[in-house]
């Protein structure tokens, strides 16, 4: 009997934390929290500090923004520069680049992240490096409720395995034991899932991450300079055409004496061979 009521209670306790987020834990299957801890800061541009919420601690709005930008600039290398720099100064980090070339100018591709409190500011300060922004896109997520729930989910979890942790100290059996643990195992499982999923919305949220793209400007097409009049210039010019000419002219007559002087002789053949029976039969 004893066992049918802890196997029971277990079931019970499972059920509970895997049910939604809305659901209310009686006070007493609900872990204690901290009264106090050290808060996290995250270094921004000068010298102000911006604290950061903890695993578990109540955030304000937390929003994921991203931004993508192209720029037409007079210089590739001196803006992949200034955009690196301005990245460390607001205590951001480049996460990938890749430059190649085309029809002899470079391009390059950089994604930055920066301190979500320094987004706007960094969108400003890329803007300055252009002579013209050729495309710009930004966007917004707000994850706040999902992340309350999945505090809320968290709280449920730890209360639950707490609870099922006492049972293992109780268990009798081998069997029940493995049973237990089993059921220890999976709540654990979920744990972990749920703490990776909260790291991921408080890092993406702290963090803003800005694609640029640098297009350089191409170089202004340089003027052709007029040539002078050059008078032997002109004559050589008309004696290759005169040439040319010639040449034509009799490659033409050639070929009408080549092709055309057979072809013209049984012609004449035949026509005076048509007159001559013609005159004789005309008798």
């Amino acid at each position: 009997m004893k066992r049918l009521t802890i196997t029971l209670a277990i079931l019970a306790l499972f059920m509970v934390a895997c049910s939604p987020a809305a659901t209310p834990v009686p006070d007493g299957l609900r872990a204690p929290m901290p009264t106090q801890a050290p808060v996290a800061t995250v270094v921004v541009s000068g010298d102000s500090a911006q604290p950061a919420p903890r695993l578990g601690e109540p955030p304000g709005r937390m929003v994921i923004k991203d931004a993508e930008m192209e720029l037409l600039v007079r210089d590739t290398n001196i803006a992949i520069a200034q955009v690196t720099q301005m990245a460390a100064d607001n205590g951001g980090y480049i996460i990938s680049s890749q430059t190649w070339d085309s029809d002899g100018y470079k391009h390059a591709t950089l994604r930055l992240g920066v301190p979500s409190s320094a987004f706007e500011q960094s969108l400003n300060f890329l803007r300055t490096l252009a002579v013209q922004v050729l495309k710009e896109a930004t966007s917004g997520q707000d994850v706040t409720a999902d992340y309350t729930d999945l505090q809320t989910r968290l709280t449920n979890l730890e209360a639950t395995a707490a609870r099922v942790r006492e049972f293992l100290v109780d268990a009798k059996t081998v069997e029940e034991s493995l049973r237990i643990n089993q059921q220890l195992s999976e709540l654990e499982g979920q744990i972990a899932q749920i703490k990776g999923q909260m790291k991921y919305y408080e890092g993406r949220s702290a963090f803003s991450t800005i694609t640029v793209q640098l297009t350089p400007q191409s170089a202004p097409a340089v003027p052709t300079p007029q040539a002078a009049w050059n008078p032997g210039q002109t004559f050589e010019r008309a004696s290759g055409v005169l040439v040319k000419t010639s040449q034509g002219l009799a490659d033409v007559f050639i070929w009408l004496l080549i092709v055309g002087g057979p072809l013209a002789l049984v012609s004449l053949l035949l026509l005076g061979a048509a007159r001559w029976l013609f005159r004789k039969f005309a008798r």
